[in-house]
């Protein structure tokens, strides 16, 4: 029974790692029955790397389940070795072709199977209903139940027709806050029947269209429970298992996030979330010890905390998702033809200005967050890639400094006076949740008054913010081959 439940426990967890090879603590963890790993961009230096780390894995043990986060746009872990990324989900909704969304998703984790992943954690089917929300962004489909719920399945079919599984997130819904569940706790205060119209609407429809595994969210849902969702036996088991009827492997998002770990340890964030529904308790910190994390769960089964039914039930729902992971037809990395759609796309429904120079680009930017992982430093970066002789500065949120450190009044000054004489470029990026970056747009905007573009690449909802009168376009996100296909069309020859 001892080394049994040694197992099941291990089986319950998910765990990150530091490096781009497998510590030996981790492979002796994978052998001794641990139920998935996580990879990140830490992890990540190219394709073979990725692919020999999968394989040494699964050399420990072959059912292992290994997962990456994987959206589209800046949301995705893999740029050193995916030469197509993904568009962002906001993008996708926004086109509105199923059909595109479909071919997108296939791709992308065909580009992860290729690798040795098979759980791609993804769609996102939160409904952005709430504009100043800090973290989901271009991360959802769109501020419709309809929109997301279309696009949610039609994404969940593009990753099955891979091979691989597909996880809808962040249950019930992480779409209507203004907290950052990475550093604090949202809160919800919708009615069950509001819920039950929004948020719930897209996980009913990824359910019904298969989904293989739920990521909770970190939020207290005040209509169900004081508890944080992914610590609440009324919404996971209650609410996800027995009203949605979902009989696939639950997992928690990351739980060192700061809306758990506020208020208790990592290690009884493991236990209560098993304890309350969850199949998979996530540590996506690097310096996770899956060895004492499965010493926590054990002990806890034997002081009565928790019930070895449910480490049981937990590990054997995981090992039924590796199982049909592994009788499941693979299909090969595909070419990037649906990216390049989306940008052809994305070009022919807005009007670029030919200006048939190298411009001066200023990327107003969100400040860099653990759930973004751009392909690329910044806008002068991709215009100096398509374009030779363009020049630019990023400025971010945080501490309202460049990225060399300076005063981010002094920046915008400079920058206003170095884009003299020739094109402007401007992004933004959620600019209505931003008030500096309106006021630097605004700014820079009156100190140039021809042949100046502004860029909207957050949710489309920031073209309403560009002074009257001046060109604009939205991307929807931040893909770098919508971006460099939008670059071409700016710096043409009129």
């Amino acid at each position: 029974m001892s080394d049994q439940l040694d197992r099941d426990a291990a089986g319950s967890l998910v765990v990150g790692f530091t490096g781009t090879t497998a510590p030996d603590d981790l492979r002796r963890a994978v052998a001794g029955g641990l139920g998935a790993v996580i990879l990140f961009t830490r992890n990540v230096a190219d394709a073979e790397q990725v692919a020999a780390l999968t394989d040494a894995l699964r050399a420990e043990r072959p059912d292992l389940i290994v997962a990456i986060d994987h959206e589209g746009g800046e949301f995705s872990h893999l740029a050193p070795a995916n030469p197509w990324p993904l568009a962002s989900p906001r993008l996708l909704g926004d086109l509105d072709d199923v059909d595109l969304t479909r071919a997108a998703a296939r791709d992308a984790a065909a580009t992860l199977a290729s690798l040795g992943i098979d759980l791609m954690l993804a769609p996102s089917v939160d409904v952005n209903s709430n504009p100043a929300n800090p973290i989901i962004s271009t991360r959802s489909f769109g501020r419709t139940a309809d929109v997301v719920s279309r696009h949610g399945v039609a994404f969940v079919e593009g990753v099955h027709d891979a091979g691989i599984a597909a996880c809808p997130k962040h249950f019930p819904g992480h779409g209507d806050v203004s907290v950052d569940s990475h550093t604090d706790l949202p809160r919800v205060d919708r009615s069950i029947e509001e819920v039950a119209a929004v948020e719930l609407a897209p996980f009913r429809a990824t359910i019904a269209a298969g989904a293989d595994v739920v990521m909770s969210a970190h939020i207290i849902f005040s209509a169900y429970d004081d508890q944080p969702a992914t610590l609440s036996h009324r919404i996971l088991t209650g609410l996800l298992r027995e009203e949605l009827g979902f009989t696939g492997v639950i997992t928690t998002d990351a739980l060192e996030m700061q809306a758990i770990t506020k208020n208790r340890s990592i290690e009884d964030a493991a236990v209560a979330s098993i304890g309350a529904g969850a199949d998979l308790a996530m540590i996506a910190v690097g310096t996770a010890d899956p060895q004492a994390l499965t010493a926590r769960v054990v002990d806890a089964v034997r002081t009565g905390t928790l019930p070895v039914e449910r480490v049981v039930d937990a590990a054997a729902r995981v090992r039924a998702l590796a199982t049909s992971l592994g009788q499941r037809s693979r299909q090969p990395g595909l070419d990037g033809a649906p990216i390049r759609e989306v940008a052809a796309r994305v070009v022919a429904r807005q009007t670029f200005p030919a200006y048939g120079a190298a411009p001066y680009v200023v990327d107003l930017t969100q400040g860099l967050h653990p759930a973004w992982n751009p392909y690329f430093s910044g806008l002068p970066e991709i215009f100096t890639r398509v374009a030779p002789g363009a020049e630019g500065v990023v400025l971010r949120g945080e501490h309202h400094l460049t990225d060399t450190g300076e005063p981010q009044d002094d920046a915008i000054a400079k920058a206003a006076k170095a884009a003299q004489g020739r094109p402007l470029v401007i992004a933004v990026q959620d600019a209505g949740r931003t008030p500096w970056m309106r006021e630097a747009l605004n700014h820079l905007v009156q100190g140039h008054p021809d042949n100046v573009f502004v860029l909207c690449t957050g949710i489309p909802e920031d073209q309403s913010l560009v002074p009257a009168g001046t060109p604009s376009a939205t991307t929807s996100g931040r893909n770098v081959i919508v971006l460099e296909t939008i670059a071409k069309e700016l710096t043409r020859q009129p």
